[in-house]
This record gives structure tokens, C-alpha cells and sequence, in this order.
């Protein structure tokens, strides 16, 4: 691992930083990149595999993958619903293992309720190629 090209992440994540959507430091840190599709209702979001995401083996671990899918899922319901939301549960499967290039999330509603939703996200590798899929259950916190 280049510790000077991490530090250099680091300290540009942390220059970026905001206690506000698409501006938490992991996002900046792992240049999370949003899109959002009104007429699908699905929020996407991309970011280049890192170094600093690989577990002992060499891949992406597979708590990245969840983190990504819990992030996407999460600005979907800030960006198409009025309250926020919290996860309740996730369910992570992983189907293939990643070294390099990007990943590719698609989050989108399987059941959007008023108090409870269900949602799903897919990652993708830059191939297309499906790597990791979860879903979940997040619940609506009023606003106060």
C-alpha cells in the first residue's frame, strides 16, 4: 500500500468533509460519486476500488459492499422521500470477488412504504458484471 498516496486521500477527504449528504468523509474518502434516476426512482453511486477497501486476501471486503449498498440505499430514501430513514436489517450476498477498477451501485425501492420501506442494491464491477447484492429493511425517524 502507497502510505504517501493514502495520507494524500486522506487529507483531501478531510478538506471535503461535511456533516451533510454525499459530504461524510468515507464518501470523500472513497470518492463516492451520486447520481440519481427520477423516473426509475434509483440512486447510483460509483467509486474506484482502493487499496484501502482490500481485507487480507487481496479483494474488497465484504463490509465495503455492504457499507456502499447501506449508502446508496440511504440517499435514495433522502433523495425521493421527505423524512429520513434508518436501516433496520441488511442482507449482503456476495457473488464475486474484486481487485481493481470501479464499483457501481444501483440502489431502488422493492416496497416503499410510509413507515417501513424495503430496498435493494446491486453492485456492479466496470464489466457489468454483478458482484454483491443486499436489501434491507429502514424505518422512517421523524423530523424533529
Amino acid at each position: 500500500m502507497d502510505k504517501e498516496a493514502i495520507l494524500k486521500q486522506a487529507e483531501r477527504a478531510v478538506e471535503k468533509t461535511e456533516l451533510a449528504y454525499e459530504k461524510v468523509f468515507l464518501f470523500q474518502f472513497f470518492n463516492f460519486e451520486f447520481s440519481y434516476d427520477d423516473e426509475k426512482r434509483e440512486c447510483a453511486i460509483e467509486c474506484p476500488v482502493s487499496e484501502a477497501m482490500f481485507n487480507p486476501l487481496g479483494t474488497v471486503h465484504g463490509g465495503i459492499f455492504t457499507y456502499l449498498a447501506d449508502t446508496a440505499i440511504g440517499h435514495l430514501h433522502s433523495h425521493f422521500k421527505e423524512d429520513p430513514y434508518v436501516s433496520l436489517e441488511l442482507k449482503t450476498t456476495h457473488m464475486k470477488a474484486v481487485t481493481s477498477g470501479k464499483l457501481i451501485a444501483k440502489a431502488h425501492f422493492s416496497k416503499n412504504g410510509y413507515n417501513v420501506t424495503f430496498a435493494e442494491c446491486d453492485i456492479f464491477n466496470e464489466d457489468g458484471e454483478l458482484v454483491s447484492t443486499t436489501s434491507g429493511t429502514f424505518y422512517r425517524v421523524k423530523k424533529r
